[in-house]
């Protein structure tokens, strides 16, 4: 694809008709292996223009969208202290949480979401920085809902991929609470958790497992709620989204999901199904990972609400660090199915 179909939205929606499936060995760092003492480097997109090491994109695996988000990134770098003179280091008039959250990584979040814009970059972050005062700052970052009962919510942060993106295991099957207002509270607690108070810079990986899945586990509500949060509190923090084993029958629905989505967000969406270990196997950079997503989509680990393998999920939090949103002193309280959910039959009858 040359240079002129990547300059703008209509571009990059005309290449969504084309199935990318292509990725290039040569964009990896990691080796595959798992064997404890391998290192795994983040795979870096090289594209002709000048960016600060610091500032350099990871590969999507899609060269086309890697190039558009190159020209982004260039974009925004070349705005950044146009935008920071509006909000300047220690202006007295941002409380503290404002100037943390203010970091050079959040301004050129903004201006990446507004393509360089830095009058547009500006608006959307005083919306952003509004939103945060009412819902977020000084508060501890905690979800009612798994207060109350830790088999409410499935979205665990899982550790890093050889990208250096955060992986989100999460399955609206084993989640007790099906409410979009509620998960949306429980992702954004995770983000900021995450992200040290939303001013730390970094992508995630959000791994949606479809097991189980079915009519029950969908809030018509979620993409009318879970899309704006992201778009406008959260820009740019969407590396990829993987949907795992997908059910046929939520074809429809899907494809009036997707068209709410804005171009760049759909080209970062990847479903895989027989594949879908591989996948797994190539970015994945831990072998508690690896066990932790293996037992997960085992058959013998039926999706219904708290079920998570315990060994393999405890593992894997100590190994990320997570302390979780159940507001229970800081240590994640690990969910457990009870008997009677365990007999339940599969959620798509």
């Amino acid at each position: 694809i040359g240079d002129s179909h990547l300059h703008g939205w209509t571009s990059i929606t005309e290449t969504l008709s084309r199935k990318v499936t292509h990725r290039d060995p040569t964009m990896r760092a990691c080796c595959g292996k798992h064997d404890g003492a391998h290192q795994h480097q983040p795979v870096i997109v090289h594209v002709a223009g000048e960016i600060p090491p610091q500032w350099r994109l990871a590969s999507t695996g899609d060269a086309a969208l890697d190039q558009h988000m190159h020209r982004r990134r260039v974009a925004a770098l070349g705005k950044l202290a146009e935008l920071r003179e509006r909000y300047p280091r220690g202006e007295s008039a941002l409380t503290q949480a404002q100037c943390a959250y203010t970091s050079d990584a959040t301004l050129v979040r903004f201006l990446e979401a507004r393509d360089g814009d830095v009058g547009k970059a500006s608006e959307m972050l005083a919306t952003s920085l509004a939103w945060r005062a009412e819902h977020l700052d000084g508060r501890e970052h905690v979800c009612p809902a798994c207060r109350a009962n830790p088999n409410a919510h499935c979205f665990i942060p899982i550790g890093t991929d050889d990208r250096g993106w955060q992986m989100i295991y999460s399955s609206g099957a084993r989640a007790m609470d099906k409410s979009s207002i509620s998960s949306v509270v429980h992702m954004s607690a995770t983000l900021e958790q995450i992200f040290n108070d939303g001013a730390k810079p970094g992508k995630i990986v959000w791994i949606i497992d479809m097991h189980g899945f079915g009519w029950r586990d969908f809030d018509m509500s979620m993409a009318s709620t879970v899309v704006p949060m992201f778009s406008n509190q959260y820009p740019e923090r969407m590396g990829q989204i993987v949907i795992l084993d997908p059910p046929f029958f939520l074809k429809a629905v899907w494809e009036g999901l997707v068209a709410m989505l804005d171009p760049v967000t759909r080209r970062k969406i990847v479903m895989l199904r027989a594949d879908k270990f591989e996948y797994l196997k190539t970015h994945c950079t831990t072998d508690a990972q690896l066990d932790f997503l293996d037992a997960t989509l085992s058959k013998e680990c039926k999706a219904v609400p708290g079920n998570l393998p315990p060994k393999q999920t405890e593992l894997i939090l100590a190994e990320a660090g997570y302390p979780g949103v159940c507001g229970n002193g800081g240590a994640f309280k690990l969910p457990g199915a009870s008997p009677d959910a365990l007999l339940e039959p599969p959620s798509f009858w």
